[in-house]
């Protein structure tokens, strides 16, 4: 099974990048051999290609545990191709391809600013993931940590707006000091 397979073509476009150390390529490797060996159990790897040169490529996998939520292991984009819809056009294929098995899914991705931007300004934003944490110089100076989160639906739900929470709860309730003298009579 996929015996043509060319982890050089994988190397090459983390190379072109950038942002990525021997290290983390030769864990990319080991988690493409694994992926080589049962595709989707428990990686799912999804690629761009300009004609035929890969230009970009995700390896995501379900999180042990987790029924509908999903971590980015690796998102590549080839340093030429930043100026590009290139990376927008694989955040629009990861989502298709889960909401394909499933109803819904939790996508999160942990990403360091230089990784971050090697995606291009605003790319994670841009395709609707929403910071939930951030770590200054937790790779060194100038390479903050940040981690990202987004929720995709099939069927989109009709979500609620709420100007205030428990804005209702609130109202009916009793004030503060009604209560403390409840206590002190009771």
């Amino acid at each position: 099974m996929f015996s043509s397979f060319n982890f050089k073509e994988y190397e090459s476009v983390m190379s072109n990048n950038g942002a990525f150390k021997g290290v983390e390529v030769d864990l990319m490797i080991e988690i493409l051999k694994d992926w080589q060996q049962a595709p989707g159990q428990p990686y799912t790897l999804l690629e761009l290609r300009d004609g035929k040169t890969l230009v970009a490529f995700a390896i995501i996998h379900q999180v042990s545990g987790r029924n509908f939520t999903f971590d980015i292991r690796f998102i590549v984009l080839d340093r030429d191709y930043r100026s590009s819809t290139a990376i927008q056009h694989l955040f629009e294929m990861i989502d298709e391809e889960l909401l394909k098995k499933i109803p819904f899914a939790v996508i999160r991705i942990e990403i360091s600013s230089v990784k971050k931007e090697s995606l291009g300004e605003n790319a994670l934003e841009n395709a609707s993931y929403c910071q939930i944490g951030h770590i200054a110089a937790y790779y060194g100076e100038n390479d903050d940590f940040f981690f990202y989160i987004k929720a995709i639906f099939r069927n989109p739900p009709d979500f609620i707006k709420i100007s205030k929470p428990f804005e209702d709860a609130l109202s009916s309730a009793a004030p503060l000091e009604e209560i403390h003298t409840q206590e002190e009579n009771g």
